[in-house]
């Protein structure tokens, strides 16, 4: 490849399907935006008159990187498979992250696109998804010098693209937008679950902040309170933040333990999320643990003190968390304190493995303050407005529980609607 072709490349080139060209048009615009990157994108860059299939080749040829808009529809579609598939080829093991996918709606990769880790948009706000999108692409970038690498397809000539563009002159509407936007919805949810919209957080900065914390100074960290404090949620939210809140970079992966039953169903679901292949042993699947560098975060961990969950599956996650440069760092959930939880630790000489490393975080239940800032949050200014005599009821009533208010508070609201 000469060097006025490799000067000449733009830094990625944006893959997607017609349903997903509002999500394609943002990222682009925040990619270009104060001149970060370069970025090829059909809605911009293919020009009436031109010929598609010429300009798909040198988009992908003239391309440092390609961006995949995941989402069902792409997933589904078979013209976006050579697009993802040519960056693939050139670099099968992701060394220089010349594939990077972006997950736009709900959807779940599979075959080869499942081994590689993607960036997760879904349920983010506006702002959350530009530090997400952003800070993912440069702590994964590798510098200047690196060399190519060799598969890569080279071209005898220079194939630049059409001068002229459709770009917009002033910034998309962030896609999520309209999903949050409540338009007279109940504002009272979810009922059941963890919060996972950034915009339906409260009540958890200092939470967060103490999290992150601990993170940085090499510990890992267990969320202790009952049921319907907002332990899930909180765990939603460190997802989110990772990226941009670790002094080390960490791929966060989260995993809910509700529908597991046995060491082998943990194992399995823990090798589908971080994309491995099934392993024959937890000591292999260990091994490979070993060359990651992840925040992993367990939900509901009182599942793995069954009788089908031997101590050394804790054991194993604790020697991939234990000291300052551990491949893992963990994060879980629990609504019993660690010295209590495991009742096979209470023999002579034994303490819980996972006690040593996780420094519990315990989730209090709110003040009368705090529920009353959370209802008058959630109604603002809306049509509907409940008294003060009734706000003193939903608050005395659900014991600073929040899930318990905010099921009260939607019943409430719903009598309002249907009036």
């Amino acid at each position: 490849m000469t060097e006025s072709t490799q000067a000449s490349k733009k830094d990625f080139f944006i893959s997607y399907t017609g349903t997903d060209q509002h999500w394609a048009e943002w990222i682009a615009w925040v990619l270009e935006e104060d001149n970060r990157y370069q970025v090829v994108i059909q809605a911009w860059d293919f020009r009436p008159g031109g010929n598609f299939v010429l300009d798909m080749q040198r988009a992908t040829q003239n391309s440092h990187r390609m961006i995949a808009v995941l989402s069902e529809k792409y997933l589904q579609a078979v013209y976006t498979q050579p697009e993802w598939a040519a960056f693939f080829k050139q670099d099968p093991e992701s060394l220089q992250r010349l594939l990077i996918p972006v997950r736009v709606s709900d959807c779940k990769p599979k075959g080869l696109l499942a081994s590689i880790v993607y960036v997760d948009l879904v349920g983010t706000s506006r702002d959350d998804a530009k530090h997400l999108l952003l800070d993912a692409l440069k702590e994964r970038a590798k510098p200047d010098a690196e060399p190519m690498f060799p598969g890569e397809v080279s071209v005898a000539e220079p194939l630049d693209l059409l001068p002229e563009r459709a770009k917009p002159t002033s910034q998309p509407v962030f896609p999520g937008n309209g999903e949050m936007a409540a338009n007279g919805q109940n504002p009272f949810f979810p009922l059941v679950g963890g919060v996972e919209v950034a915009e339906r957080f409260f009540n958890c900065e200092r939470t967060l902040n103490r999290v992150f914390e601990l993170l940085n100074a090499g510990s890992s960290v267990a969320l202790i309170g009952e049921t319907g404090l907002g332990k899930s949620s909180i765990l939603w939210a460190i997802y989110r933040l990772a990226f941009s809140q670790l002094e080390q970079a960490r791929t966060p992966i989260r995993l809910s333990l509700a529908n597991v039953y046995s060491e082998a169903d943990f194992y399995e679901d823990l090798c589908e999320v971080l994309g491995l292949a099934p392993q024959s042993s937890s000591n292999s699947i260990v091994r490979s643990l070993r060359k990651q560098r992840i925040l992993l975060l367990l939900d509901e961990v009182e599942r793995i003190s069954q009788k089908d969950f031997p101590r050394r599956v804790r054991e194993q996650l604790r020697g991939l968390a234990e000291g300052r440069d551990a491949p893992m760092r963990l994060v879980i959930t629990a609504r019993t304190s660690l010295d209590k939880l495991f009742s096979d630790s209470e023999v002579a000489g034994q303490t819980s493995p996972l006690e040593g490393i996780c420094i519990e975080e315990p989730i209090q239940l709110w003040s009368e303050d705090t529920s009353r800032q959370f209802i008058a949050e959630r109604l603002s200014d809306g049509p509907i407005q409940f008294s003060q005599i009734e706000i003193e009821q939903l608050v005395r009533s659900s014991h600073g529980n929040p899930q318990k208010l905010m099921q009260t508070c939607h019943q409430l609201y719903t009598r309002y609607q249907e009036t």
